[in-house]
């Protein structure tokens, strides 16, 4: 089921293939989801999504087997991932998973998982999250783990970008100025860019996972920490020299 509302808010509880596409940010993205606990998707269980760019995404439940030219993973509920470019995936039973394809970038092999109970930093009202894929080079997409404790309640914010993602665990509501939008495990979700909007919790906490297609974080070829741990006489090297440039590097873009 797809609720499309005017809030800029858009919430899916069964789903199966391609969502929508966002071209609102410097990244475009399609957003795509795979379910088969529904009754409407109880015998699929097979996917692909073409080579177009990176996906990110999250086992909200069950069992998925993720394959590539290269790679042929099987992650678990609660387990999280990032490939280069389009994949073929089968689900198991009972399975829920979410997938954000930037498209035109080149993203990286990495998977990890099972997220935590909590994040490892503060984020804003209490709450806490965790940069599961963090940008390679500043501007990159990234995925997020945001944990709400019970009892929240929000302040009223906007992103300047989209943001989409899967409700991992626990239960919700995000609210907006038309209306409260509930949200519970296994439920995705999309926020167009600059929608104000707040996530409120009552006696359960809430795990989000968040895909942003863009990031004003991240290393760069001068201020990483690899290069700014390398000393020459007992001071940071300068690697914008002429000799330090001639590398030859994998570009996202």
């Amino acid at each position: 089921m797809t609720e499309q509302l005017e809030t800029g808010v858009q919430v899916w509880t069964s789903y199966w293939g391609e969502l929508l596409r966002d071209d609102s940010s410097k990244s475009n993205t399609l957003l795509y989801g795979f379910e088969n606990d529904s009754p409407a998707h109880v015998n699929n269980k097979q996917a692909s999504i073409a080579d177009e760019g990176a996906c990110f995404g999250f086992v909200a439940s069950g069992r998925v087997f993720l394959q590539d030219r290269r790679v042929n993973w099987c992650l678990e509920a609660g387990q999280w991932f990032s490939m280069p470019n389009g994949l073929l995936l089968n689900l198991t039973a009972n399975s829920r998973v979410v997938v954000s394809q930037c498209l035109g970038y080149q993203g990286v092999y990495v998977m990890g998982g099972p997220i935590e109970a909590q994040g490892r930093l503060r984020y804003i009202d209490g709450c806490s999250d965790t940069l599961l894929c963090a940008p390679p080079l500043l501007g990159d997409p990234c995925l997020n783990h945001l944990h709400f404790p019970a009892g929240i309640e929000q302040t009223v914010h906007t992103h300047p970008s989209m943001r989409a993602g899967i409700v991992a665990t626990g239960q919700g509501v995000c609210e907006t100025k038309q209306q409260q939008i509930p949200l519970s495990a296994g439920t995705l979700f999309y926020i167009a860019k600059e929608t104000e909007h707040r996530f409120i919790t009552d006696t359960s906490t809430m795990d989000v996972i968040a895909y942003h297609p863009d990031s004003d974080w991240g290393p760069t070829h001068n201020d990483h920490p690899m290069v700014n741990r390398t000393w020459v006489d007992g001071h940071k090297i300068d690697n914008l020299t002429p000799h330090h440039q001639a590398a030859t590097i994998i570009r996202g873009r």
